[in-house]
């Protein structure tokens, strides 16, 4: 498992198209193995104060996927599992990613149309190379936060919304 780094510094004269991810991102991230426990990886994630960890082969580093805390608490806290059931069991497989180069707009449109709050950094040969975050981007450009929540909060078809036994409201 990699430590963590602070931010990398920011140009803030640069507009929004000339921010790239290497200028945002965490540098150095956390990884796991896919045998990892549920338990140690909650811990490691309250330990280090993230919410997201991308899953790497051990050994080898290529990304398999990503766990992050609402993982945790939708498939294995809600559903009573185990506290050691392998993150291979309820991971994201192919976490979704972004290159060191790519802007900062790019990631931002890929998080609002994905719904999601982080991305896993890669390199050239797929390994992890940080994590860019909502919040990292709402640090250099409140505009592109903005449309990443939108994103995240735009209206979710009916199966996605709806509780196990619990009818939607009608309209």
């Amino acid at each position: 498992m990699a430590g963590r780094e602070d931010k990398a510094p920011v140009d803030r004269a640069s507009s929004d198209k000339g921010i790239r991810v290497r200028d945002v991102m965490s540098r150095q991230v956390y990884t796991v193995s896919p045998t990892d426990t549920a338990q140690s990886v909650a811990r490691l994630m309250k330990e280090t104060g993230v919410g997201a960890l991308p899953v790497e082969v051990p050994g080898v580093g290529t990304i398999l996927g990503i766990v992050t805390d609402r993982d945790i608490l939708v498939s294995v806290v809600a559903q009573a599992l185990s506290t050691s059931t392998a993150v291979f069991e309820f991971m994201t497989v192919a976490a979704e990613s972004c290159e060191e180069g790519d802007s900062i707009l790019l990631a931002a449109q890929k998080m609002h149309d994905l719904r999601i709050r982080q991305l896993v950094v890669v390199d050239e040969k797929r390994h992890a190379a940080g994590i860019i975050a909502l919040a990292d981007i709402v640090r250099v450009s409140p505009e592109l936060g903005e449309l990443v929540l939108e994103g995240m909060s735009r209206h979710r078809e009916p199966e996605d919304q709806q509780l196990e036994g619990i009818s939607p409201c009608p309209a």
